[in-house]
């Protein structure tokens, strides 16, 4: 039940998030997003630790994760008018339809769900990425350099999702073979 609760959180946490930054609350806005990244952890830590899982928590969870990171990238997009943003977000949201896709794909194929899970470089990703928005969210207070630096940030990031995306096509060409 809390963990399913702390998915919720993060699914919704994304408008107060925007509507703290539009307002200028920056650090307010980090706050509250860096708390729904944190769930991410916890929700997962407190249903394997506590026997809570279910299929219906692993959707909320990824589904949130979804929401969450992608809401805060477009708002970026439109708020910076940056178009190494706008590329890096293109990139992402495009690995996240395309892993989410590939895993319904899989499981609806009789995949074995534990083979599907996230790789290293997907937990890497997800770590970097958050840290990288949480940070975003204060760079106004900061100025343009940090923003690129944090730029350079979701790069990186970047790069591991795509390793991550790699990884899960390899796990399905072998689970095409069998």
């Amino acid at each position: 039940m809390i963990p399913n609760l702390l998915s919720i959180f993060r699914m919704t946490a994304f408008l107060p998030v925007i509507i703290f930054f539009s307002f200028e609350f920056y650090l307010t806005s980090f706050f509250l997003f860096s708390a729904a990244a944190w769930s991410d952890f916890l929700d997962g830590f407190l249903a394997r630790k506590y026997n809570l899982t279910s299929n219906i928590g692993s959707l909320l969870d990824l589904l949130a994760d979804k929401i969450l990171v992608s809401s805060i990238l477009i708002f970026f997009v439109f708020h910076s008018v940056n178009l190494y943003l706008m590329i890096l977000t293109i990139l992402i949201i495009i690995r996240e339809i395309s892993i989410s896709s590939l895993r319904l794909f899989l499981v609806s194929n009789g995949a074995n769900i534990s083979a599907i899970t996230p790789d290293k470089y997907g937990k890497l990703k997800t770590l970097l990425q958050m840290f990288a928005l949480s940070l975003f969210l204060i760079s106004p207070l900061f100025g343009n350099i940090f923003f690129k630096i944090v730029l350079i940030l979701l790069l990186i990031s970047t790069i591991f999702s795509l390793l991550s995306f790699l990884n899960y096509t390899n796990i399905w060409r072998a689970i095409k073979k069998e």
